[in-house]
């Protein structure tokens, strides 16, 4: 995938910007009894309330007026931070954490890299409208932001029609031409590049086509592929026939053959089409969509959701807890489960795209559910992913209420169960994601990071010359313990013509009381105190900085003159 560069001093004032007029902080109470993304009704709980912040401090009487669809509504957001401070490292005592970090000649592009993954039903949502919605807001304070539309329903539930039919009896949300237009302009408005699944569940080649072919024409360039059908690999499941769409002769060789038929169609649609899949987690079906005739392949994409272990026995690592979610261990995980998806994309030349992802696929609000913990996992995460080569991760997400919808969304509507409304606010990991948006264009770089791996160091060479880190820390910060010295050396592998030093240049911090805490927080990207600013890293002298638990600090450094 092409990698959009933008200037990162620029990207900082676009998001300052952004954020700066439309920011607004909500306290929300929220107790919810839900299932994370499937097909099953929800439970509807308390109400959310929100109160928007002045838009501009001398503003004050005017801005608590107002109008929510023009408001980013990210509670724990801080639009207007002091000057970025961390702790003296001078003063610690505590063993220090050493990373080293190196360009590998494979390195993956990171910029327009995280977003969301809707359902395709939610493309006739009213939501589209930005007269009535603030959704363009919150998409555009992730800045350029991945969006896809697919999932359960949208291969199984929703009817595509450009010539007014009748909807069948199965359908619950009918997508036309015009909803693809209402989101096509808000993506241009918020610089966002789309991918759109066409269902192969509800067997049609023809209607598929004609979808594909009115999107390609309607994104343009923004569409940068259709995937065809939304895990293929669970059409069949045995002893689940009401969750089943084939019978148990369904395999890969099925699969293949109805890929490549609806392919055939899309390119006689509209020629040239580009192509992703197969949008599943199992290495066999990635190879049967490598592997198949399909012109026009454009990347492999993966779905994972690392806590599946819903029942699971104590001895698992993969169950929806506080515990699980902030191991180390959820990080190898994702290093064997990535790493697989990105060896076998290299085997066929093309990019990992991770289309639908998660805490946990459980079903039910779990202790995890719209915690700080969820907010610290979903950097880590994309960070590690992207390291392994992942060039594109959307957060599976819903448009429903955020009393009785989906708890593991970043985003949800500020309404009823029944009437979700059009106002959209975000979760703690929301914050995460824009906190990551933040980062400068550029390349992953590859880290050896000391200790158990509660403390992980992550970083981004520029392709201005900056040098991103990002510090996550897992510690509780309910336990009592103490910040820690991080000491990170100079990046290897830049090549003769990079930066001999560098130095602090801004910060942003996302912070929480504990693991368990229901809410984030989160500055916006400021400059640094003058003690950080004074300090310099280069191959003779590495630098130091502090790590407090339960948080993750970013830290821009731009190259020295």
């Amino acid at each position: 995938m092409a990698v959009p560069r933008r200037d990162p001093t620029e990207n900082t004032k676009r998001t300052r910007g952004i954020l700066g007029l439309t920011a607004a902080i909500a306290a929300v109470g929220i107790i919810l009894v839900a299932i994370a993304f499937p097909d099953d009704e929800q439970t509807a709980t308390l109400p959310t309330t929100s109160t928007p912040v002045p838009s501009h401090p001398q503003d004050v009487e005017e801005s608590w007026q107002a109008d929510p669809a023009d408001s980013v509504l990210a509670p724990g957001f801080d639009p207007y931070p002091p000057t970025f401070k961390l702790p003296d490292a001078t003063t610690l005592t505590g063993d220090a954490i050493s990373a080293s970090l190196k360009l590998e000649q494979d390195a993956t592009p990171f910029g327009g890299t995280v977003g969301f993954s809707f359902e395709g039903a939610d493309l006739a949502s009213p939501m589209w409208d930005p007269d009535n919605s603030n959704l363009n807001e919150m998409l555009a304070a992730v800045e350029n932001p991945v969006i896809r539309f697919g999932g359960l329903k949208g291969d199984r539930r929703v009817w595509w029609t450009s010539a007014n039919e009748p909807a069948p009896s199965w359908a619950e949300a009918t997508v036309t031409p015009t909803d693809l237009e209402n989101v096509a302009a808000v993506a241009d408005e918020v610089d966002a590049s789309v991918t759109l699944v066409v269902s192969l569940a509800r067997y049609d080649p023809d209607r598929a086509a004609d979808m594909a072919a009115h999107a390609r024409a309607i994104f343009g360039d923004r569409l940068l592929a259709i995937t065809i059908g939304n895990e293929p690999n669970g059409y069949f499941l045995e002893g689940e026939p009401d969750r089943s769409v084939r019978d148990k002769t369904w395999d890969t060789n099925a699969y293949q053959d109805g890929l490549e038929e609806y392919a055939a169609a899309i390119e006689s649609a509209s020629p040239g089409t580009p192509i992703s899949g197969p949008g599943a987690y199992d290495a066999t079906w990635w190879r049967a969509f490598a592997d198949s005739s399909v012109a026009n392949q454009t990347a492999m994409s993966m779905h994972w959701y690392p806590l599946w272990d819903c029942s699971g026995p104590a001895s698992s690592t993969a169950n929806p807890t506080l515990e699980d979610l902030t191991s180390p261990k959820l990080r190898e995980s994702a290093r064997n489960i990535v790493g697989m998806g990105a060896e076998t994309a290299e085997q066929y030349d093309l990019p990992l795209w991770i289309e639908e992802t998660g805490p946990t696929s459980c079903s039910g609000g779990n202790e995890t559910s719209r915690t700080h913990a969820q907010s610290l996992w979903t950097t880590d995460y994309v960070l590690t992913a992207a390291e392994l080569g992942a060039e594109r991760i959307a957060f599976h997400s819903t448009l429903a209420a955020c009393e009785g919808g989906a708890p593991m969304s970043p985003i949800c509507a500020t309404g009823t169960y029944s009437d979700p409304g059009t106002i959209v606010q975000g979760r703690t990991s929301y914050l995460a994601l824009m906190q990551l948006s933040w980062i400068p264009d550029g390349n992953m770089l590859t880290p050896t990071v000391s200790g158990d791996g509660t403390v992980m160091v992550h970083g981004v060479f520029g392709a201005d010359g900056s040098l991103t880190l990002v510090v996550s820390d897992l510690r509780d910060p309910a336990s009592g313990a103490e910040a820690l010295p991080v000491t990170v050396s100079a990046p290897s592998g830049l090549g003769a013509d990079a930066p001999g030093s560098w130095s602090p240049a801004s910060g942003s911090l996302l912070t929480g009381e504990s693991l368990a805490a229901q809410e984030s927080s989160l500055t916006a990207l400021v400059p640094v105190e003058p003690r950080l600013a004074a300090l310099s890293l280069s191959a003779a002298e590495p630098l130091t900085i502090a790590t407090q638990p339960g948080s993750t600090t970013m830290l821009v450094l731009k190259p020295n003159s």
